[in-house]
């Protein structure tokens, strides 16, 4: 007989061993298989957060967590198998230079403040990123753009 697994030291999705819990997650996968490998990365960046919508739109991530999971998406947007997660890895890195900006006041990429701002309406006009997603990266370019006359 073997010992019953420990939650705590579980990684992935499936941490505390329900059938609700894997079964959530296998159903998010298959009706947004872009999103779940945004997610997938999000957790493994931060387990705490747990998707990519949590870290990204709380004030409260680190900023080593924000720029770690910029790299990640940014890896997803260069290797995904499908299309849409590729395009879903470019977004999210954006949203991820956005929450970094708006939250921290520090740029982590290297786009100067035009291709920023085209960058932040791109993402936020893509109705496949999460709302709250979109409202953040809005939020952010509202900061670039600055106070209008």
């Amino acid at each position: 007989m073997t010992d019953p697994i420990d939650p705590a030291t579980q990684r992935g999705p499936f941490r505390d061993g329900s059938l609700r819990e894997t079964l959530s997650w296998v159903l998010h996968s298959l009706e947004q298989p872009a999103l779940a490998a945004g997610d997938w990365i999000a957790y493994e960046v931060d387990p705490s957060r747990g998707s990519a919508v949590a870290l990204l739109t709380d004030p409260t991530t680190p900023l080593a967590r924000i720029r770690r999971a910029r790299v990640l998406w940014a890896a997803l947007r260069a290797e995904g198998e499908q299309a849409e997660e590729r395009t879903m890895g470019s977004r999210l890195a954006i949203a991820a230079a956005a929450a970094a900006f708006l939250f921290h006041g520090e740029r982590i990429s290297n786009h100067d403040d035009a291709a920023l701002l085209t960058a932040f309406r791109s993402a936020s006009a893509d109705e496949t990123v999460p709302a709250d997603v979109r409202t953040m990266v809005r939020m952010a370019e509202r900061k670039l753009v600055g106070p209008t006359a």
